[in-house]
């Protein structure tokens, strides 16, 4: 007795040291991805390039780390996510310290469009598909504290960013970062497992009679150990929803990261209140993730999610009539907010729908479909500054898209039947 009652600890244990594995890798890599914008002036300032060029380096490498989940998924589900993440160590960590040697547009889409991004894609891909295999019950909660990771990294690093970029010049702060980059995703990869069968062990900590009652699945939606394949799931009208959702979500979430720091210029406000707005924005979404993660696990995945979208589409209109910091502190709390609770439930929805064993191929291929639009908000974004002079169309456009999001969310369902 005793010692299933030290096997069960265990259990827990485990869980838990993944997904403090996981919380250290996204803060590592989406800090650095934050940090694109606080180069954007820098590269500006020396090379005179326009803001849709320099845009559109972004929004290929978000094209392409979206495109590549199908690709890495697969290989997360089949050789473990510990491979895949030392592969993309190197993609992010190497880009990264390239960008030190640009001295024409077209490198920075190679270095960091074609190489980082098959490393942010690593990390993206053996986060929240690792969480989901570990747990089941907890699943909001351990996605929440993980992907807490993503607020915590925006919140330093863009700032250590900008202070070493004062400090030692902008091509010398992309050496460092990238090292960073590579250091830490290296060491976190070493201790990461894709499911507690690795190990002889079970998802939460608990034998299979004491998984959750049948009338809580009903209300999470989900089935603990049973699972789709990526054909089967594709074949249901439940995954097309929630890739459409998700579509339409991602088409303007990335435009702060590139261009809030220099909106914040344009409206004349410090550079030092456009830093700490990219800082809140990090610490909200950190706190969406855990709010949100853990408040899904009572009400439901897809409540949680709508009220998300709902703090989406205010942010956007808020930002149109931003005017001074405190307005901007505003839209950066409550766009965090709720980006971070979206970023957490995206994974916790699609585990509850199709199952934990082949979470990485199902969620890869979802995130494939539905991710490359989040390539369109910063180049749209350049464009149609370049075009009228601000930024206004395309916080409007985000807010649509968002209600788009919303209204469709309301006829998404689990699969009617199980494979």
């Amino acid at each position: 007795m005793m010692d299933q009652k030290e096997n069960s600890n265990n259990k827990f244990f485990y869980g838990w040291v993944i997904t403090g594995v996981v919380f250290l890798n996204l803060a590592m890599a989406y800090g650095a991805q934050y940090s694109f914008g606080v180069f954007f002036p820098s590269l500006i300032n020396e090379f005179g390039w326009n803001r849709q060029s320099i845009s559109g380096a972004f929004s290929l490498y978000t094209f392409m780390y979206g495109i590549l989940a199908v690709i890495l998924g697969p290989w997360a589900d089949r050789f473990g996510p510990r491979i895949v993440l030392i592969f993309g160590s190197a993609c992010l960590g190497i880009g990264i310290g390239l960008i030190s040697q640009v001295e024409a547009v077209w490198h920075i889409y190679v270095f960091y469009g074609l190489l980082a991004s098959w490393g942010m894609s690593a990390a993206y891909i053996t986060a929240g598909p690792t969480i989901v295999k570990w747990f089941v019950a907890k699943r909001g909660v351990a996605l929440g504290l993980a992907q807490s990771g993503q607020g915590v990294g925006i919140i330093l690093i863009p700032q250590l960013t900008g202070a070493l970029i004062s400090a030692l010049g902008w091509r010398l702060a992309c050496m460092v970062l990238g090292a960073a980059v590579f250091i830490v995703l290296l060491t976190m990869s070493l201790f990461l497992v894709g499911q507690p069968e690795k190990m002889g062990l079970k998802a939460d900590g608990q034998k299979p009679s004491s998984l959750p009652k049948p009338e809580r699945n009903i209300q999470l939606n989900f089935s603990p150990e049973i699972s789709w394949s990526t054909p089967e799931a594709i074949r249901t009208r439940a995954f097309w929803v929630l890739t459409s959702v998700f579509f339409l979500h991602w088409i303007f979430v990335f435009l702060p990261l590139v261009h809030l720091v220099i909106f914040s210029l344009d409206i004349g406000l410090p550079k030092e209140s456009a830093l700490w707005a990219l800082s809140i924005l990090g610490g909200v979404s950190a706190l969406g993730r855990l709010a949100m993660g853990f408040i899904s696990d009572r009400i439901g995945r897809k409540q949680a999610l709508m009220v998300c979208l709902g703090l989406q589409v205010f942010s956007w209109l808020w930002l149109v009539g931003a005017t001074t910091s405190a307005m901007l502190y505003v839209f950066a709390a409550v766009f965090g907010f709720s980006y971070g609770g979206i970023s957490t439930l995206f994974s916790a929805i699609v585990g509850d729908y199709f199952g934990r064993l082949q979470a990485a191929s199902v969620i890869g291929t979802m995130f494939t479909m539905a991710s490359p639009s989040a390539a369109v908000g910063p180049l749209l974004g350049g464009y149609i500054f370049d075009l009228t002079q601000g930024y206004q169309l395309a916080f409007l456009l985000g807010a649509l898209t968002n209600l788009l999001s919303l209204i469709l969310l309301f006829v998404a369902k689990p699969p009617g039947r199980n494979p």
